[in-house]
C-alpha cells in the first residue's frame, strides 16, 4: 500500500492528460453550426450536490506499486476531496485534497506528503490541474476549459465528438505544454471517453467512463479508467460501488513521527 494515498489522490488527477482518437472511415455528420450547442450541453453537466460518499475499489498497476484496496470517497463539493484506503479492514492510507493543495499518508512506511498544485502538475507532467478539474476528472464531469472558439462538435455514430482545432498544428509542429485533445460524450452528454497527447514528450493518457447510474438527480460513472502511457504503460481503475448524498466524517492528521517524503 505504499504510495497508496497519492495515487489515490494525484493519481485520479494523471486522467487529466489524454490522446488523440482517430475515427476510421465513419460517416461523420458535420454539425459546426450546433458545435456551439452541443459544446454548452457538455458544460452544463455540472455537479450540483453539496456532499457525496463513494464507496470504491481502486486497483492500479503503477510503477512501486500494485493491486487493489477498498476506499471510502468522500467529496464535499467543490471544497473538499477526502480518501481512506483500506486492506484487510485496516486503514493504510489516507489523503486530504482542497482548492490549497494536497496531504497525504500512508501508515506502512511511516511517510506523508504535502504540496500545492504546483507540485501535482510537475509530478503528473501537465500544467492544468486544480482542484475543480481533479473533482471533475474523478465524477466523469469536463475537467478542461472549454470554449466554443477553440472546440469543434461533430456527430460520429450516435456520439458526439469534440476535438480541438489545433490539433493537427500541434501534431504537425509539437510545443511544451499544448496537447492534442479529443473527448467522446454518449447522447446524454455523459463523458465517455478523454484522450489527451503530448507529441513533444510522447506522451498520452486515455481516461473512459462508464456504466453511468442516476443518483437523485445526478449521473456518475460506476467504472473510470485511466490508462498512461510514456515510457511504460501504466493503468488505475476506480469502480464506484455505491453513492449516497451524505456527510461522512474526515479525520485527518498526520501521525506524529511521520518522514515527509519529498516528490521529484
Amino acid at each position: 500500500m505504499k504510495k497508496l494515498a497519492l495515487i489515490l489522490g494525484l493519481s485520479l488527477s494523471i486522467v487529466s492528460c489524454s490522446t488523440s482518437k482517430v475515427v476510421k472511415d465513419e460517416v461523420t455528420t458535420p454539425v459546426v453550426s450546433e458545435s456551439s450547442k452541443i459544446i454548452n450541453q457538455t458544460i452544463a453537466k455540472k455537479s450540483k450536490f453539496k456532499d457525496l460518499t463513494i464507496q470504491a475499489k481502486v486497483t492500479a498497476d503503477l510503477e512501486g506499486l500494485a493491486g487493489d484496496v477498498k476506499a471510502t470517497i468522500f467529496v464535499n463539493n467543490g471544497s473538499k476531496i477526502w480518501v481512506n484506503a483500506t486492506k484487510f479492514g485496516f486503514t493504510g492510507a489516507r489523503a486530504l485534497i482542497t482548492p490549497n493543495g494536497f496531504t497525504a499518508y500512508e501508515k506502512l512506511g511511516g511517510t506523508y506528503y504535502e504540496g500545492d498544485f504546483s507540485l501535482a502538475n510537475k509530478l503528473l507532467k501537465v500544467d492544468f490541474i486544480d482542484y475543480q478539474k481533479l473533482q471533475n476528472l474523478m465524477l466523469g464531469k469536463i475537467f478542461v476549459d472549454f470554449n466554443t472558439n477553440d472546440y469543434t462538435a461533430n456527430f460520429v455514430n450516435n456520439q458526439y465528438i469534440i476535438t480541438y482545432n489545433k490539433n493537427s498544428a500541434i501534431q504537425a509542429q509539437p510545443k511544451a505544454g499544448e496537447y492534442i485533445q479529443t473527448y467522446v460524450f454518449d447522447q446524454n452528454f455523459r463523458l465517455a471517453e478523454a484522450h489527451l497527447k503530448d507529441p513533444k514528450r510522447t506522451m498520452e493518457v486515455t481516461i473512459n467512463y462508464a456504466n453511468w447510474t442516476k443518483v437523485g438527480e445526478e449521473e456518475f460513472p460506476k467504472n473510470v479508467k485511466i490508462i498512461i502511457k510514456d515510457k511504460k504503460t501504466r493503468q488505475v481503475d476506480l469502480e464506484y460501488n455505491s453513492f449516497t448524498y451524505q456527510e461522512t466524517n474526515t479525520p485527518f492528521s498526520i501521525p506524529s513521527g511521520y518522514t515527509k517524503k519529498e516528490i521529484k
